[in-house]
């Protein structure tokens, strides 16, 4: 799959523009940036009528919050209620939005970016977790719904990737390379070896209730201290 040309949306303008220029030389296509912070609930609308503008034949939906790692408890309301619309609202309003369009072509794909992390239950990152695993069910589930109609639907479910805040795990380039090759092949994909045989370890070596046990200890023992 090469040639595509690019709509690329993030929220800073002046990183976001030189990355299109990057992408259109190098590759010889036309890459749009559009600056929006995607936590507004005002940056819908003009997302929404940046893809009516274009002819979209496939959606990588990668924007998320990040992942908190502490009590439930003690994390603000506001914050839950954030990670919630922007994991899982605003991913199924981009995958609704654009179906209509995709099966009316009779052909297209969605990438759906979830985390390892929605294989197995995380304590400490509780709703994080709960939110990776709504977006593989969803996922998955319209993978079967679409595959006779010419649209092709993936989850990827990557590990540690290398970005400016993650400085492990895979190259970004192979993660990409990895969900490509499978677009249209299968309904999921955890990339990288390392990162399928300790989702496959937890899943199926332990039952439901050991797997818990031995995440919740591990993910204890990398608590930070106590606020206050």
């Amino acid at each position: 799959m090469r040639g595509l040309n690019l709509l690329l949306v993030a929220r800073r303008q002046t990183l976001l523009e030189e990355l299109a220029g990057e992408l259109a030389t190098r590759h010889g296509i036309t890459a749009r940036p559009l600056a929006l912070d995607l936590t507004r609930e005002d940056a819908i609308g003009p997302l929404l009528a940046a893809l009516d503008a274009l002819d979209i034949g496939l959606l990588v939906n990668n924007a998320g919050a990040p992942s908190y790692h502490g009590h439930f408890s003690e994390r603000p309301w506001h914050e839950v209620e954030a990670t919630l619309a922007f994991n899982t609202r605003l991913q199924l309003r981009l995958i609704h939005h654009l179906l209509p369009a995709l099966l009316h072509r009779g052909r297209g794909g969605v990438i759906q970016v979830s985390s390892i992390t929605g294989h197995t239950p995380v304590p400490y990152m509780a709703e994080y977790a709960a939110c990776k695993a709504y977006q593989l069910a969803l996922g998955e589930s319209l993978h079967f719904e679409l595959r006779d109609q010419g649209v092709d639907m993936l989850v990827l479910s990557p590990g540690a990737t290398r970005s400016e805040r993650v400085s492990f795990g895979m190259e970004p380039d192979d993660v990409a390379g990895e969900a490509l090759a499978a677009l249209g092949r299968r309904p999921s994909l955890l990339p990288g070896r390392g990162n399928r045989w300790r989702a496959f370890r937890y899943r199926h070596l332990n039952s439901r209730r050991r797997a818990l046990w031995r995440m919740g200890r591990f993910q204890r023992g990398r608590l930070r201290p106590p606020r206050g």
